[in-house]
């Protein structure tokens, strides 16, 4: 085998592995959004009740 074949050959194995692992990565943003989403809001609800309790009036 020729070394520009190689060359060739290499190049388009290190360009199905770039697809590959761009697939999975945007594939596991896209199922992994929603997750994110509603731990963004349960984080925000969790940081409101406790500005909630500390600027509450003692009794």
């Amino acid at each position: 085998m020729s070394t520009a074949k190689r060359k060739k050959l290499a190049r388009g194995q290190s360009t199905v592995e770039y697809a590959t692992v761009s697939a999975v990565l945007l594939g596991v943003g896209t199922v992994g959004w929603p997750f994110l989403v509603q731990l963004l809001n349960a984080l925000n609800t969790y940081f409101e009740s406790i500005y909630y309790v500390i600027q509450s009036p003692l009794p």
